[in-house]
C-alpha cells in the first residue's frame, strides 16, 4: 500500500472515532447509571482499561470487569459486571 493511501486511511479511521463512544463504554455507562442511580450524562470514567473500567457518578464510584460465562451449546455470554467485593463498595 502506498504511503499516502495508508496515511489517508489512518486519518479517516481516526476521524470516524471522534465523538463516538465504544460499545464497551456505552455498556458500562448504561449499567453504571442504573447501579449508581445516576443519570448517564453524569457518569465519568476514572480508569478505562481494556478489561476493567472504574466509573464515578453522583458522588459514588464503582469498578466493572468484563467477564464471560459458558452457555449451553459451548458458547459464551460476556458482559460488563460490577466487581462484587469489599474493595468495590459504593461510596
Amino acid at each position: 500500500m502506498p504511503k499516502n493511501v495508508f496515511r489517508v486511511a489512518v486519518i479517516m479511521m481516526l476521524g470516524l472515532g471522534c465523538g463516538h463512544e465504544s460499545a464497551a463504554t456505552q455498556q458500562v455507562r448504561s449499567a453504571a447509571a442504573i447501579d449508581l442511580d445516576c443519570d448517564e450524562s453524569m457518569i465519568e470514567f476514572v480508569d478505562d482499561e481494556s478489561m476493567v473500567k472504574r466509573v464515578s457518578g453522583c458522588g459514588r464510584t464503582l469498578t466493572y470487569m468484563y467477564k464471560c460465562n459458558a452457555t449451553a451449546g459451548g458458547g459464551q455470554d460476556c458482559r460488563w459486571k460490577p466487581v462484587r467485593d469489599d474493595s468495590n463498595k459504593l461510596h
